[in-house]
C-alpha cells in the first residue's frame, strides 16, 4: 500500500505520464517491476540510492542496558 502511494507521488512530482493502469493496480499486479521502474526513475535523474540507503540505516545498541 505505501509503494503504490510513493509511486503516486513521485509521478505528480516529476510529472511522469500516467500508465495505462493505476499506480495501486499496477503494484499489486508486479511490485518487483513497479519498484525496479521506480528505482530507475530516480537513478536517471540524479539519484544515488546507494548513499540513500546507508544514510538512513538506524544504528543499533549492543547488548541490553538497564
Amino acid at each position: 500500500m505505501y509503494s503504490c502511494m510513493y509511486r503516486s507521488k513521485m509521478r505528480k512530482l516529476y510529472m511522469l505520464q500516467n500508465t495505462p493502469c493505476d499506480d495501486c493496480l499496477l503494484h499489486w499486479c508486479c511490485e518487483c517491476c513497479a519498484l525496479c521502474q521506480e528505482y530507475r526513475e530516480l537513478q536517471n535523474r540524479g539519484f544515488d540510492m546507494l548513499i540513500a540507503m546507508t544514510s538512513m540505516a538506524p544504528t543499533v545498541e549492543s547488548g541490553m542496558h538497564r
